[in-house]
């Protein structure tokens, strides 16, 4: 009786072993499975130059209104102007979000005030927090080839207590800084 134990505790043994083996193997079972998408371009100019390849970009488009005490088209105290920052994200395979952090803090002269920022194309661009501008920028904008343009709004206070500095702008060089960031992001809906 004890060898007719054995012999049965062998062959369920057996067996259970096989069976084991036999469904560990369809957990085990690989397959290689090749994806082919086509992965969406992200690539945006900022006054013509491609951001991936510079960190600044210089505005050549100042125009300047305001006082006839000053000679057209130059920016001096008294005056205003504004700037445009063109956005153009036509080789983009995604919606854009974009963030302007505008550093006015670090404006030289204090009588230069930024007065105000606008998106020209359309009336999204928020509000983040002090200094901070966002928007969106649609696929189906994208997809229509349009460009964004950004405005910024400059004035130069004229104060009699500022000459010294004002003239050291005069003497020193014909233009001034104005330091932003811009981050671009995809948008996702979120």
């Amino acid at each position: 009786m004890k060898r007719w134990l054995i012999i049965l505790f062998i062959i369920s043994f057996t067996l259970t072993a096989y069976e084991i083996s036999k469904s560990y193997g369809l957990f085990e079972t690989e397959k290689d499975i090749i994806v082919n998408a086509d992965i969406g371009k992200f690539q945006i100019k900022v006054n013509d130059e491609l951001i991936n390849e510079t960190t600044t970009f210089s505005v050549s488009n100042f125009n300047v209104t305001g006082d006839s005490n000053v000679r057209e088209n130059y920016f001096a105290p008294g005056t205003n102007g504004y700037f445009d920052v063109v956005i153009d994200p036509n080789n983009t395979d995604v919606s854009i979000y974009y963030e302007i952090v505008v550093h006015t803090e670090l404006i030289n002269n204090q009588q230069i005030h930024l007065t105000r920022i606008e998106n020209v194309d359309k009336p999204d661009l928020t509000i983040v927090r002090p200094n901070t501008y966002s928007g969106i920028i649609p696929l189906s904008d994208i997809q229509n080839g349009d460009i964004t343009t950004i405005r910024f709004y400059v004035e130069w206070i004229n104060n009699e207590n500022n000459n010294v500095i004002d003239s050291l702008y005069g003497n020193s060089s014909s233009r001034f800084d104005i330091p932003m960031e811009i981050t671009f992001s995809q948008y996702t809906g979120n």
